[in-house]
């Protein structure tokens, strides 16, 4: 069987999934400036590229209406207090204008400006108003064009084209100066931490000698770079490479789905293993410590985590907040009650987050920033969990997942996933090679 580089159009988009023998190189093109190798095409053996790699954008591309012979082009420029027709009316178009638009259908498009906003405006020889673009980004303009029933407003998406990168590469130092090295950027960087933040804590648990591998879809106008889409595949090692991670996305068109292992089980977990994004320990769950302050022994029923004042503190649980105040020695206080019987406690807050109460919120939301407030020699979070009242020690606790892929999506999922694995696996972090797929 012969390996064909496929490229195929779903919804105006073009996606590039076949995988090839690349040598990777870590001088990128101009165009791909952020980017850690030249643009690859991956290989598909067999399976149907639906079942590989789903599309990420389910866009509708609409002709534009092109600017007829004696038409004149304007620019305007959106200012502070400005509407639709003051700014029309800046640039010689009646007043009554920005009232016909203001009923016409899909207005809010173009109603709902911002100080900056700029459009582009053409108007015919009696200076009537023929058409209106304005971008609100680079993939993505609203027209309004003058037709015989009317003024027409509508989105007009680009093409874009969708590649698959690679990117790997050894830990030497912190994480983020590691990936950025390789060529990550830095939304890319915050979503494979996003992806495995239940299974790794990246501030205490990466060593040097540790590495990743990433597979990840890059966006492309008219050829040029305009940003990283999803990450489809990664893995991740701690203790020294000792213990590996694996992650997939699962998608449905482009709505993320979740993050699953390779068997197809749940990355998310109840409780994420920290509540800092950044995090260095500074006191660990000891029934018999020594108090820094006292001098005397006092159980140390949590983990303090040493961070700057300021820091935010994310709940690790869904829950509802169930106190919020002064708490002795432990300063400022939030707790939340979760399922189960479980409890998370969060103290020496220097300031609240917006939760009150008797307030629900989600897990990885801000419910508070570090602080040194009660008996604290230092800016620190001070984090309890407990189960059925029992205080428990964070950093063992084996917390469960969010539940398995759901049963239809499961073999498509498998087949996907050990495709993509068998990838990761021929990027050689030390050669920084890709080898042909076999």
């Amino acid at each position: 069987m012969k390996n064909w580089p496929i490229s195929f159009h779903v919804a105006g988009i073009a996606v590039l999934t076949g995988f090839s023998l690349v040598l990777l190189t870590a001088v990128p093109s101009k165009s791909d400036a952020n980017l850690p190798y030249e643009p690859q095409t991956l290989p598909l053996p067999e399976l149907k590229v639906s079942e590989i790699i789903e599309d990420t954008l389910n866009t509708h591309t609409t002709a534009e209406t092109e600017p007829a012979e004696g038409w004149t082009e304007k620019s305007v420029t959106i200012k502070r207090n400005d509407s639709l027709s003051s700014a029309l009316e800046r640039i010689g178009v009646g007043a009554s204008i920005g009232f016909q638009i203001g009923k016409t259908d899909n207005h809010q498009l173009l109603t709902n400006l911002k100080v900056g906003d700029q459009l582009t405006v053409w108007v015919d020889s009696n200076n009537q108003l023929q058409r209106i673009v304005y971008a609100k980004s680079p993939i993505l303009e609203v027209e309004l064009a003058s037709t015989d029933e009317g003024f027409k407003i509508q989105e007009i998406q680009k093409d874009v084209e969708i590649r698959t990168h690679t990117a790997h590469g050894k830990i030497e130092g912190a994480f983020y100066l590691a990936a950025e090295r390789a060529g990550l950027s830095a939304k890319s960087i915050m979503q494979l931490a996003d992806m495995l933040a239940w299974d790794v804590d990246f501030a205490r648990e990466l060593h040097d000698g540790d590495y990743f591998r990433v597979i990840y879809e890059a966006r492309y106008l008219d050829g040029e770079y305009i940003g990283d889409g999803d990450i489809l595949a990664a893995q991740i090692t701690t203790a020294g490479g000792q213990e590996i991670h694996n992650a997939f996305v699962m998608r449905n068109g482009q709505e993320v789905i979740g993050y699953y292992n390779e068997k197809g089980q749940n990355l998310k977990k109840a409780f994420l293993k920290a509540p800092l994004d950044t995090v260095r320990i500074t006191s660990r769950f000891n029934p018999k410590r020594v108090h820094p302050i006292f001098g005397d022994k006092r159980p140390h029923r949590g983990v303090d985590y040493g961070a700057p004042t300021g820091t935010p503190i994310k709940v690790t649980g869904n829950g509802q907040v169930t106190y919020r105040g002064w708490m002795g020695g432990y300063g400022n206080v939030v707790k939340v009650r979760h399922n189960n019987g479980y409890e998370t406690l969060y103290a020496h807050m220097s300031r609240f987050g917006k939760y009150k109460k008797g307030q629900m919120v989600k897990q990885g939301e801000v419910i508070g920033y570090v602080g040194s407030t009660g008996n604290s020699t230092g800016a620190h979070l001070h984090y309890e969990f407990h189960i059925n009242g029992q205080h428990r020690d964070p950093l063992k606790i084996k917390f469960p997942d969010a539940g398995p892929i759901a049963a239809q999506y499961r073999n498509d999922f498998l087949r996907r996933s050990h495709f993509l694995l068998g990838q990761l696996e021929r990027l050689d972090p030390k050669t920084q090679l890709a080898y042909q797929f076999e």
